[in-house]
């Protein structure tokens, strides 16, 4: 089982040995500064990634043993808690089923990756402030990259299912993450 305690002794260190090499950041810098919009150019602003892993999870099995797919309204209290307290949030939204995510997430300032390799695009991720996610080790290791306030499904795993046997909320997300 994944679980951040397995390295927390030596996470400082950790962050130092796990970069990404100069050409994969650079591609990414360039993607995002491109993504900025022309008026936030010389200001302040942060920018959110939205990690949303759906194809395998939508599943009805899978949701009878406890994993559970993330709400709508997941996804708008969890941007919320940034746009309500933030004057500029730029939405980086990495994921399996795109399309689902243009048709179903909604804010002012939202930019959608394409075409890149997942190193890019976790790359990309680290170069995001603060993090939304859904289950998953790419989604968490995304939001521990970037390394800012990360906002995770509250109801994961489903308490009393067959998965909460397996895996703990305290041991899978870091105690500073915040469940929604």
């Amino acid at each position: 089982m994944q679980s951040y305690k397995y390295f927390q002794q030596v996470e400082d260190q950790l962050r130092i040995d796990l970069t990404f090499n100069r050409s994969v950041l650079d591609k990414a810098r360039r993607w995002l500064s491109k993504q900025t919009p022309e008026n936030w150019r010389y200001v302040e602003f942060v920018r959110v990634l939205i990690h949303v892993r759906r194809q395998d999870y939508d599943n009805p099995i899978l949701e009878r043993r406890g994993w559970t797919k993330p709400t709508m309204d997941y996804f708008q209290r969890s941007m919320s808690y940034f746009t309500d307290c933030l004057e500029r949030v730029q939405f980086v939204v990495l994921s399996d089923d795109p399309a689902w995510c243009r048709r179903h997430l909604r804010a002012k300032n939202i930019i959608y990756p394409r075409k890149h390799s997942p190193i890019i695009d976790l790359a990309i991720a680290s170069l995001c402030d603060h993090a939304i996610i859904t289950i998953g080790s790419y989604g968490w290791w995304a939001a521990w990259f970037a390394n800012g306030i990360t906002i995770t499904q509250k109801n994961m795993p489903r308490n009393g299912s067959i998965i909460s046997e397996k895996i703990h909320r305290h041991d899978y997300y870091k105690s500073e993450w915040i469940g929604l």
